[in-house]
């Protein structure tokens, strides 16, 4: 036994445990489902889950009473497998909209209050570059973040922002939590979420969310290009196409 195992503090043991079991899930997981998969008694998995989410590191949904890994557990690193499973089942559907549309087309997960890519999809792309892409982004001033934000539970946008400073990429950029609730209310509304020039200028995109069987995003697809990707004349095709692509993909993760 190692000289630090020693010390080991059992409520710490535990707690890394669900972390653990947390990190390696897509989807929320219920209290009966952690303590479950970790061993542990239903008294000790609701303590320790009260700690955890107190301190930001999981993330209860009130409306479900179900558990994700919280915004400061993101501070440790991206979720790797998460991004992996969801590239590896998603990457034909991504290609045959890339190629239908001659657009960029990404794919990202939301990881607190930024999103990380996961595949960057062109004709130019090969599956070396694909493997190998990874780009995180404020999730307020891109249409994946905000499509992705928007199907989350109010209480989640609360916790993300709560000491949250908006930093200005651009002119067009978000800087309020107010204003990013007022265009998530609008997303919702629309069933896609809109990108215009707030990150980059002249970087102009169209997002819908990926989600699972309890309307929550775990993921989202955008294309990317110049402004005129924005024209109403094909806006709507765009649209079309992400959201059939979404539909795809999210049976394929949530059946597997």
């Amino acid at each position: 036994m190692g000289q630090g195992l020693k010390y080991i503090n059992k409520s710490l043991e535990k707690s890394f445990k669900i972390l653990e079991i947390l990190s390696k899930s897509i989807f929320p997981l219920k209290a009966s489902n952690i303590s479950r998969k970790a061993a542990l008694s239903r008294t000790t998995t609701f303590r320790l889950l009260s700690v955890l989410s107190d301190l930001g590191y999981i993330h209860k949904n009130l409306s479900s009473n179900t558990y994700t890994m919280g915004h400061k557990a993101f501070q440790f690193g991206e979720t790797s497998d998460y991004l992996q499973s969801i590239s590896e089942t998603s990457r034909e559907i991504l290609k045959d909209i890339s190629s239908q549309t001659n657009l960029i087309t990404y794919l990202a997960m939301l990881e607190g209050s930024q999103i990380v890519h996961s595949d960057k999809i062109s004709n130019n792309t090969d599956d070396a570059t694909i493997r190998t892409f990874r780009m995180r982004l404020d999730a307020h001033c891109c249409a994946l973040g905000k499509v992705m934000l928007a199907y989350r539970p109010e209480n989640e946008i609360s916790t993300i922002y709560r000491s949250y400073n908006f930093y200005p990429h651009t002119n067009n950029t978000i800087v309020n939590l107010n204003d990013l609730r007022k265009q998530l209310t609008k997303i919702r509304t629309n069933g896609y979420a809109l990108n215009h020039g707030e990150a980059f200028e002249n970087s102009y995109g169209i997002g819908v969310a990926i989600l699972d069987k309890d309307k929550r995003s775990f993921a989202g697809v955008a294309f990317s290009g110049s402004k005129n990707i924005l024209n109403p004349k094909t806006m709507a095709n765009y649209i079309n196409l992400l959201q059939d692509a979404s539909i795809k993909i999210s049976k394929l993760i949530v059946n597997n």
